[in-house]
């Protein structure tokens, strides 16, 4: 064999093994991707479980579910270089200091919004440009098109809009009132660790055109001077015993629910700009109040202990809001979908239920006990397990395109649990997130591959051509 012939099959191997190595490589597991927003939870599914209770006057629901860190710190302020900086925005996946909320959320509807029976929470989603989506919208753009103050696209329901791919078609506001009139919306419970339990309320909300505030006083507000650029607030060391917690007692999640973690009216006091502020001193920057009107209608009461959350909370069965609350009655049947953020996560990242239906007193997948007295006896009922999952990105205007096997029979309405499982869905919408990546990859393996088949045929090639000129040359 000729140098000439043996450097050209070298160089042949060399393209194999490359080849091969590239498309290797690419096999192997996706990392997250924080610029994109794309960050996988390690557990995909997990159980709640369940207790649902009325008198003449109230319901009651009691929820449970397993944490090995629970989180009720959020959105804190911390004394760094001379100055106040923030930490405990919604993060994409956890957030690395653990100052995010956990909370639970419940979705209600008493059969006005149609398809939020089969399909639950996904009604409320699109694929296009959602808040910490991929292709998130531009935030200038969504303050034109929705008015100020909203800058990223929440939960809306299909109906407000004129197409449900595209977020921007929002219907003129006579329709979307008559909409609302009609009861098109979803009530939405939304308890939160930090910024509600504490003081012993949930947030009350609503689905409509956005994700709502119900009519009234938010159970919070935020602590902050934009002038000064500090708190407005500090503790009252009258009452609490201190002007600030401490960041490294934060990091290593010191404080319990017996501490000052939070701040309230009881317990607060005008900020002191001339006090010696430390490094790492820390102050909330939100601030606890008794909710008022449709948005102070729930009461909460939430503990974490033995490594699980204990949960209840109490809502008149009708609030007198119908514009921001479902009302509920003896024999009534509604539908509800749940859902739970763990482990530091906001936004997105949370765990999603199929829809079921409430009966209050009557046969359904989850039936409500009734009781005489003020309160309900838990200890006579007996827990209800459901399964949720991570939902990932996807919307109901998939399930419903020619892109998804099984629109035909979502666009006739048969329910997601008649082809899904909810690992299965869990799985599917981690694919969903990575299908730019997983389509690289796929392009990747198979240019290895034809590496590999090329770099081949060209060595064994190289190699018969050179046996026979070393034959002839011998010969």
């Amino acid at each position: 064999m000729s140098a000439t012939t043996r450097i050209i099959a070298v160089a042949a191997m060399i393209v194999l093994v490359a080849g091969l190595s590239l498309g290797f490589a690419s096999t192997g597991v996706i990392e997250v991707d924080h610029e994109n927003n794309l960050d996988i939870p390690d557990q995909l599914t997990m159980d709640l479980d369940l207790m649902v209770a009325y008198n003449d006057d109230d319901v009651f629901f009691r929820y449970q579910w397993d944490t090995d860190t629970p989180h009720f710190y959020h959105d804190y302020l911390v004394y760094e270089g001379g100055e106040w900086v923030r930490y405990g925005r919604s993060p994409v996946g956890t957030d690395p200091h653990g100052t995010y909320e956990d909370r639970l959320t419940m979705l209600l509807d008493d059969g006005s919004v149609d398809g939020f029976r089969e399909y639950g929470g996904y009604m409320t989603i699109t694929d296009n440009e959602m808040r910490f989506y991929s292709d998130e919208a531009d935030e200038d753009e969504v303050e034109e098109i929705l008015g100020e103050g909203r800058t990223d696209v929440r939960k809306f329901l299909p109906e407000t809009r004129t197409d449900i791919d595209d977020w921007r078609t929002l219907r003129e506001e006579q329709e979307r009132d008559q909409l609302r009139e009609d009861g098109y919306f979803l009530d939405l419970w939304h308890w939160r660790a930090h910024r509600s339990n504490p003081i012993g309320w949930s947030d009350d909300q609503l689905v409509f055109d956005y994700r709502l505030g119900d009519d009234g006083v938010s159970p919070y507000r935020t602590n902050w001077d934009d002038d000064t650029e500090t708190p407005e607030y500090m503790f009252d060391p009258d009452a609490t015993g201190q002007h600030a917690m401490d960041w490294d007692r934060v990091l290593a999640m010191d404080y319990t629910q017996d501490d000052y973690y939070y701040l309230s009216d009881e317990i607060i006091a005008p900020f002191d700009a001339g006090r010696d502020w430390q490094e790492g001193d820390v102050i909330p920057r939100r601030i606890l109040q008794e909710p008022e009107g449709s948005r102070g209608a729930i009461f909460a009461q939430g503990i974490a202990q033995d490594g699980a959350w204990s949960l209840e909370l109490q809502r008149a069965l009708d609030t007198g809001y119908p514009l921001d609350d479902k009302a509920l009655s003896h024999l009534g049947l509604y539908d509800i979908a749940f859902a739970v953020h763990a482990n530091a996560t906001g936004s997105r990242w949370h765990y999603v239920s199929f829809p079921f239906s409430l009966g209050l007193g009557r046969d359904a997948e989850i039936e409500a006990a009734r009781f005489s007295g003020d309160r309900p006896s838990w200890d006579e009922y007996e827990w209800q397990t459901i399964t949720l999952f991570y939902p990932g990105q996807m919307g109901y205007n998939h399930a419903a395109s020619d892109s998804h096997a099984g629109a035909e029979e979502v666009r006739e309405r048969v329910g997601i649990r008649a082809g899904h499982s909810e690992e299965e869905l869990a799985i599917y919408a981690v694919e969903g997130e990575f299908r730019e990546q997983v389509l690289t990859q796929w392009w990747f393996t198979g240019a290895a591959w034809l590496f590999f088949v090329i770099a081949t045929s060209a060595a064994v090639a190289m190699l018969t051509r050179g046996r026979r000129s070393d034959q002839e040359v011998d010969a």
